[in-house]
């Protein structure tokens, strides 16, 4: 029944798209996104050097504010269907736009046959993996051949991706089973960020500003990966009473958990335990934060670049690689130690030493082509064709 409902919303919208491609291709850029960091960059670059429209459709797991980028021509739509007329509006835009962007899966363009001369270009959300997706993914082998149509049809939609890597070039071509033609080694937009010292010390600025408590402590971010399971436990596999009793007075734990588990998941009152989950702009939060704490999440890709301490909670391993899988082949995949319980994080976090070779090695497998000037190598080879 879901894949039949799902099956009737792509077949609807794709009517939309094919009426809307009655009007004439326009020079104009859209960026469908659900997480929004890699779009920002690139718009921004964009309206720097250029002065077409730019379009944002937005679902509603974006939390970034795209009024203040660069481009002066601008809208932002809600890319959701309970919205009738942003959505409607959001078709047309994608039926007559000469560039689109998107930054994840996105089950409707199963259903789109863009024009001649239009590419859609993956935004992919993430600048390394830890944990399977799309064809690696256990799960997948599980779903309906309607589904894993669908799938593939999504996958095919992606004419070019810009990688950070040779290693996640390759994940990408077994993930979405795609060649190796559709690759861009431009390195990734967000990462950008990381080799603006003016823009790291600007955004953990914002961060203190927000949270007046967290200036003059040092901060511990616990950023867990989204967990299917969890809509329905409910539970943190961290006990953060624990946590804050064995960590000296001066550190602050900020938690930043995944919209649907934050909006269930209660957390404890405490002056030194701060709920980051609505702050919007994942790259401030790393940028103040002394300490990650993360698990099979996507972030310490980024956060190698800043070259500071990673913990890994790594409680579920066994589990979690039989039941989503993961690309981690060994303790050294990871530029952290590993942590299984609460008491070996507190160890961790009481122990100030860092291994900065073992950084730099996952940041030279996985930040290889981030140099600065992903953005504008992205735009030279999109727009200069």
């Amino acid at each position: 029944m879901k894949d039949s409902l799902i099956s009737l919303y792509v077949w609807l919208v794709s009517l939309f798209f094919t009426a809307f491609k009655a009007f004439p291709l326009q020079k104009k850029t859209v960026f469908l996104s659900s997480f929004g960091n890699n779009a920002w960059y690139v718009a921004n670059e964009l309206g720097k050097i250029d002065n077409q429209p730019v379009i944002f459709l937005n679902d509603s797991r974006c939390r970034i504010d795209f009024s203040d980028t660069a481009p002066a021509r601008k809208k932002v739509y809600t890319f959701e269907s309970g919205n009738i007329r942003d959505m409607v509006m959001s078709i047309y835009h994608l039926a007559t736009a000469r560039y689109v962007f998107i930054d994840n899966y996105v089950g409707i363009l199963s259903g789109l046959r863009f024009r001649r001369g239009v590419e859609p270009v993956q935004l992919w959300h993430a600048a390394g993996a830890i944990k399977r997706f799309g064809w690696t993914d256990p799960e997948t082998s599980k779903r309906s051949r309607r589904a894993q149509k669908r799938f593939q049809a999504v996958y095919d939609r992606f004419s070019r991706i810009p990688v950070g890597s040779k290693k996640m070039k390759s994940i990408f071509m077994s993930s979405f089973n795609i060649g190796d033609g559709h690759f861009l080694p431009t390195g990734v937009p967000m990462t950008d960020f990381y080799f603006d010292p003016a823009a790291i010390a600007g955004g953990a600025e914002k961060v203190l500003h927000r949270y007046p408590a967290v200036r003059g402590k040092k901060i511990v971010l616990y950023a867990p990966t989204f967990r299917k399971d969890q809509l329905d436990d409910q539970h943190i596999p961290l006990d953060i009473g624990e946590l804050l009793t064995g960590i000296p007075d001066d550190f602050i734990v900020m938690i930043r958990l995944h919209p649907a588990v934050r909006g269930i998941s209660s957390l404890p009152e405490h002056p030194r335990l701060i709920d980051v989950g609505a702050y919007p702009n994942a790259n401030e939060l790393l940028a103040a934060a002394d300490i990650l704490v993360t698990d099979y999440s996507s972030l310490p890709f980024e956060y190698a670049l800043l070259r500071r301490k990673m913990i890994f909670h790594l409680h579920d391993l066994e589990e979690y690689s039989k039941k989503t899988g993961i690309w981690a082949d060994s303790p050294d995949f990871f530029p952290g130690p590993i942590a299984k319980t609460t008491g070996e994080i507190i160890m961790h976090i009481n122990d100030p030493a860092v291994d900065y070779n073992r950084i730099e090695r996952f940041n030279s497998e996985w930040n290889e082509f981030s140099d600065g000037r992903s953005s504008r190598k992205l735009i030279d080879r999109i727009y200069g064709q």
